[in-house]
């Protein structure tokens, strides 16, 4: 049998070591970290191995580069892509949260007649046309153009059959994807192919703006990359994936989408770069590292993959892997690194050009950025599925501009803590990034409402629960049991409005009638669905109030309150 030729950029037996720094949930975070990463990233291409061609660089995001900081929004992510070209990216997958930019202009995130353009995926365009690296997404197509048996037919968010069942198999080989998305690349380091394949959150529709994606539908991963996997074979020799899907403590989505694709095609895929979740993981699957970095640009995950010349396979016993490495100029952690740590001259200089994007995006945002707001004696903080003083604060302040009965807020949809000293406008917008409208619900019934707080108590951390001001709810949820996901056991026991009228009490077995209505604020974003509370869509919106981030500025700027930090017993578990 003929051995297979080798390739341009490595000569010898030796194993070429590819060495990928890897990225996730960026959420607009620059400055500072992004400056040293890119001394980092210098410093490894500069290294005489990479130079010699027995070593390649490849560099990767895995989502969510942006919707964090007013440096990153207020240019709609111009600052962000400019650093990540100055780095030198190799490719990056979207994630659900860069289709919420929508039209340009900052203050937009969704078409506006006579206000904005009419195309809702303006601003990703615009980006990836400035972008020296490709957006991939291989499970992403537009609904219209999937047929079954040469004929159109209606799909789901998940790009499955929505209402009826197709005569013959769903066609996706003449489906069509957005025109700014690529499936894959394939790249050569150190005369070794490697395809990068991205592929995005099936749940993307539910976690961005909804009309910016309507159009489109995001199949499930795995079924596609092995569909996918299939066409490239022989093409590449090294397969990675940038997954905008990732592991939890208790969920473990990333490694089971590594597991079932490795079980169906042996080596069908040799890393996979996850994001998503926010957490750090360093998993290996059957042999194949699933690397995770935490969010908002703190930390970069490092693997070092050698590849067998001769053989053409990657050598998994010698993989060397790190999750979460900390950027810092000064110290590097050799007990999770060493690695990585050993190749760094340290401290790490700081990266001109970078610095220069990031100095005049700052100047541009300053007298916004550095408007007071409010004091705060200490940081307030949130919390994902408990009440929290932050998200009282948030809630309290749109009940009161809105003049609702009641308001209710996701707290996925609160990013950031409140910082003990002076509260500015660039505080509060890390907090609330998001282009969320403020819309009146006037007449929302209560079998609508009742059904929002049963979802609301049943979250172990699955999703973010429902923040509220107006009422007092005692429920009872035990997550011990769960999994750490969801409660399906939870129960309301009573609800209560601030006036002491009873809405629900099981122990006596009183509720009002289920069409009993109520005025209720909250976001458009929540309104329409989202973030799993699909029981408003359709409720009827009475009135735009305008973005709940400017409102609440708005409000504490008329006063420059001093905020407290405490909770009222709102939302009270009763089985703790």
């Amino acid at each position: 049998m003929a051995m297979a030729p080798k390739r341009a950029g490595h000569s010898g037996s030796e194993p070429v070591k590819l060495s990928f720094l890897l990225t996730n949930d960026i959420h607009g975070h620059i400055s500072p970290k992004l400056t040293y990463l890119g001394t980092i990233a210098d410093q490894l291409r500069r290294a005489p191995e990479v130079r010699s061609g027995k070593a390649g660089v490849i560099i990767l995001d895995s989502g969510d580069q942006f919707q964090g900081t007013l440096l990153s929004n207020y240019d709609e992510g111009a600052s962000l892509f400019n650093t990540f070209n100055e780095i030198g990216y190799d490719a990056i997958v979207p994630g659900n949260h860069d289709y919420d930019f929508g039209p340009l202009g900052w203050l937009y995130d969704r078409v506006t007649l006579g206000e904005t353009s009419t195309d809702p995926r303006e601003v990703i365009k615009e980006l990836a046309s400035m972008a020296r690296f490709p957006l991939l997404s291989a499970n992403t197509y537009h609904r219209n153009s999937i047929l079954a048996g040469g004929r159109k037919i209606v799909v789901d968010d998940q790009c499955k059959p929505s209402n009826e069942t197709p005569s013959a198999p769903l066609d996706f080989k003449k489906a069509r994807r957005p025109e700014f998305l690529k499936p894959y690349e394939i790249i050569n380091r150190a005369g070794v192919r490697v395809a990068l394949v991205g592929l995005d959150n099936r749940n993307t529709p539910s976690s961005t703006t909804r009309e910016n994606v309507s159009d489109l539908c995001f199949r499930d991963e795995v079924t596609e990359y092995l569909e996918l996997r299939r066409d490239l074979e022989g093409k590449a020799d090294v397969f990675v994936i940038l997954l905008h899907s990732g592991d939890t403590e208790k969920n473990f989505e990333a490694s089971e989408i590594t597991r079932k694709i490795n079980t169906v095609i042996a080596n069908g895929v040799h890393l996979v770069a996850a994001g998503h979740t926010h957490h750090v993981h360093n998993a290996n699957v059957d042999g194949v590292r699933v690397i995770q970095d935490g969010a908002n640009g703190k930390s970069y995950g490092r693997v070092d993959l050698y590849f067998d010349p001769i053989t053409r396979t990657v050598k998994t016993n010698q993989t060397d892997s790190a999750a979460g490495i900390q950027i810092d100029e000064h110290t590097c952690d050799e007990t999770k690194a060493w690695f990585a740590c050993k190749q760094l001259k340290l401290p790490l200089a700081s990266h001109a050009a970078i610095d220069r994007i990031i100095e005049g995006a700052s100047l541009a945002i300053a007298p916004l950025a550095k408007k007071k707001l409010a004091t705060a004696p200490v940081t307030i903080r949130s919390h994902r599925i408990e009440e929290s003083a932050l998200a009282n604060l948030l809630t309290d302040s749109l009940r009161r501009v809105s003049g609702a009965e009641i308001a209710l807020m996701n707290t996925g949809g609160i990013r950031a803590p409140l910082q003990a000293g002076e509260v500015l406008y660039e505080n509060l917008f890390e907090v609330l990034p998001f282009q969320n409208q403020a819309v009146l619900l006037k007449d929302l019934p209560w079998e609508t409402l009742r059904a929002a707080l049963i979802s609301a108590i049943q979250t172990c951390g699955r999703y973010g629960t429902l923040a509220q001001s107006g009422l007092r709810i005692r429920y009872s949820r035990d997550c011990s049991g769960a999994n750490g996901e969801i409660d399906l056991n939870a129960k309301l026991l009573s609800v209560k409005t601030l006036d002491g009228k009873t809405l629900l009490d099981s122990t006596a077995g009183f509720e009002i009638p289920a069409a009993t209505p109520f005025r209720v604020a909250t976001l458009d974003f929540i309104a329409s669905g989202g973030s799993g509370f699909s029981m408003f869509s359709g409720a009827r919106v009475d009135s735009t109030l305008g973005i709940v981030r400017e409102l609440v500025a708005e409000s504490l700027a008329g006063t420059l309150p001093v905020l407290e930090s405490g909770i009222d017993g709102r939302f009270e578990n009763l089985q703790k």
